[in-house]
């Protein structure tokens, strides 16, 4: 009786201990997964302009780039696209400000100005690189030598003409009088976006199509 009893209790406490078992072993592959992501995205960014700010921008989102390289340029132009809006909403708040001089005023639209036209190359190379992960897990689609070439040309070329509209909010800032408090908030703001994107341009050109 004692016997079939312990045999019984044996059996019951099985499952738990196999479902603890399966989540150990579901969690040790994970982290084991996570860290090899990771490791992905540092080795990547040594190739960036910034390799610092390039893994901590990317790093965060390691578990779904994994080790794909073009997921990780997708990637570092959405965190461009977040930054470039951002520091857009920040231009569009210092201009309700009554502080402003007319000159002040006239720089830091020009900052907000040339932010949207960046915003919009950023989308545009954004778009292309999302259409061409998404053919590239269908089997039925494919593209030529030329075909990825011209496509790639063109991300390459709305990288590159966003990096120069941030670099127009500067220029405007050496050609307006603009108090240094101000014109170091403006600089933090457009240097985050230019580094983000120079990172993002960077990783592009050591993709191999």
């Amino acid at each position: 009786m004692a016997a079939r009893l312990l045999t019984n209790t044996t059996f019951l406490l099985l499952p738990p201990l196999l479902l603890l078992l399966v989540a150990t072993a579901a969690s040790a592959a994970t982290s084991s997964s996570t860290t090899a992501s990771k490791s992905f995205v540092k080795t990547s960014c040594r190739k960036a302009t910034y390799p610092s700010l390039c893994y901590s921008s990317l790093s965060p989102s390691a578990s779904s780039i994994k080790s794909n390289p073009w997921k990780l340029c997708r990637t570092a132009m959405t965190v461009s696209l977040n930054s470039a809006h951002k520091a857009k909403a920040a231009f569009s708040s210092m201009l309700k400000s009554k502080s402003l001089t007319k000159a002040e005023k006239a720089a830091v639209k020009q900052c907000r100005d040339t932010m949207d036209d960046s915003i919009d190359q950023l989308k545009q190379s954004a778009n292309i690189m999302s259409r061409i992960i998404q053919d590239q897990s269908s089997k039925s689609s494919s593209y030529s030598t030329s075909e990825m070439e011209f496509k790639m040309s063109n991300v390459k070329t709305y990288m590159s003409g966003a990096i120069t509209d941030d670099s127009t909010c500067t220029d405007g800032l050496e050609e307006e009088p603009v108090r240094a408090s101000l014109k170091k908030r403006i600089l933090k703001l457009e240097s985050a976006v230019e580094r983000l994107t120079s990172n993002g341009l960077s990783l592009i050109n050591t993709l191999k199509y």
